[in-house]
Order: C-alpha cells, then structure tokens, then sequence
C-alpha cells in the first residue's frame, strides 16, 4: 500500500525545477519583451498621424474646402485634431510617455481642396526615448500631399 502512494504526484524537488527553468525562459524573454513593446507604441504613433494625414487629405478633396492636422496642445506629444472646414473631424489622444516626435516645434498641415499640402510640409520622427535600439519611423508629407512612412530614418 505504501509503494502504491509513493508512485502518484510531483515531488517537491521535481516542482522547484520547473519553477527555476521557467524563472530561466521568463528572464531570457524579458529584454525581447520590452523591445516589443517599444516598437509597437513607436509604429502606433506613426501609424495615426499617417492615417489621420491619408483623412484629411481625403476629407480636403471630397467636401472641396481646406483640412488640418494641427497638435492639440504646443507640440504632437499632446495629440492633434483633424479639422474639415472649421468642424473638427477627428481627434487623436496623447502619445505614450516613452514616444518622442521631431522636431518638437510642431507646424499644422493644411490640405487645399486639392488635395495638395498648401503649408505645413515637413517629416514626423518618431522614436522611442528608453530604447534607442528600436527602429524609428517617419511620417514624411510633401508638396504633393501624398503622406508615407519610412522606417528606420
């Protein structure tokens, strides 16, 4: 009877085993982890200003009047607002602490009713202020008014 008890269930040796090669893979995985996450609020913030640009300029054509993409407070850190003729359309929150824009001075992007940047062209960088290792992006908009997103610039 005794031998039939001994065979069932994990010894307590077996379990901190495991514990310890899981401990092992978790701290293997953590720096990966966090580069992860960098990247993705990196490639986030440059995906809604891209998008938010790709609205405006498309709201600019369609109803025939101006747009603009202006930051909501001094510079793109605090958000930014895409306004159709005097109505804002869109508003984007505040960027993740970690998430830098150059330059800080920020300059609204005004769409004509052409579709065409009538001021405002200029390049967007976005990086990651902890991990420099992570790829920046950038947001380029020129006269032309066709935005588009260059990694690692």
């Amino acid at each position: 009877m005794v031998s039939a008890m001994r065979g069932r269930g994990f010894t307590i040796i077996e379990m901190m085993m495991v514990v310890a090669i899981l401990g092992i893979f978790a701290g293997l995985a953590a720096p990966s982890m966090a580069d992860l996450l960098a990247s993705t609020a990196v490639k986030g913030a440059a995906t809604d200003m891209y998008s938010s640009l790709i609205v405006a300029r498309s709201e600019a054509i369609k109803r025939r009047t101006n747009a603009t993409v202006a930051p909501v407070g001094a510079d793109w850190r605090t958000g930014w607002t895409v306004t159709v003729g005097g109505n804002v359309f869109q508003q984007v929150d505040p960027l993740k602490t970690r998430v830098a824009v150059d330059p800080t001075t920020a300059v609204p992007t005004v769409f004509a009713n052409n579709g065409r940047v009538s001021s405002g062209n200029q390049t967007l960088k976005f990086s990651d202020t902890v991990r420099t290792t992570v790829a920046n992006r950038c947001v380029v908009v020129g006269t032309s008014g066709l935005p588009r997103v260059r990694t690692g610039c």
